[in-house]
């Protein structure tokens, strides 16, 4: 049969029963399932936002707390710099008053021996002057006897033992 309004044609079944067109009805559905989709579209957007809002908040707080953490080490090791600081202060300090006594230590024994050194010279010296008056005495005693040349021979290999023996004295106690 054909509707003259709508310019359609109505179906029947086989018993001739009328037929409703789905158009309509699958229209509605379809447009409801776009609806439904354009739903869950934005749905999924909203909850992507959430999400990504959570993990913004998420990485700022892991990123105080890795700051927080860092900001520890450095404060550990700028104590373990202090502390290393302090002890090499210290063991400079003692160091310095070490090489003090050391200076001091060896300034005395300096002192000490010039002391005993300028003794020695001075004994010796001494000796020697005291041997040198009695050759002199005793050249005086022999040229009055009136030997002569043979006694100025004397007196000059005297006077060359002296030498002699000085020489080896300052020697002997410059090397001690």
């Amino acid at each position: 049969m054909t509707d003259k309004t709508n310019q359609m044609t109505t179906s029947v079944d086989s018993n001739g029963v009328p037929v409703i067109d789905p158009t309509a009805n699958v229209l509605s559905l379809v447009e409801a399932a776009v609806h439904r989709l354009d739903d869950l579209r934005e749905a999924e957007s909203r909850r992507l936002t959430e999400l990504s809002d959570q993990r913004a908040k998420f990485e700022e707080k892991l990123a105080f707390k890795e700051s927080q953490r860092i900001d520890a080490i450095r404060a550990v090791d700028v104590g373990a710099v202090a502390i290393a600081s302090e002890r090499a202060n210290q063991q400079a300090q003692v160091l310095a008053n070490q090489v003090a006594q050391s200076a001091e230590t060896l300034r005395a024994l300096v002192a000490s021996t010039t002391q005993a050194q300028a003794k020695s010279l001075e004994q010796v010296s001494n000796q020697l002057t005291d041997r040198i008056a009695l050759l002199e005495k005793s050249q005086y005693q022999i040229s009055g006897t009136g030997k002569g040349m043979r006694d100025l021979w004397g007196w000059i290999v005297a006077a060359i033992t002296f030498a002699t023996g000085f020489i080896f004295a300052i020697a002997n106690y410059l090397h001690k």
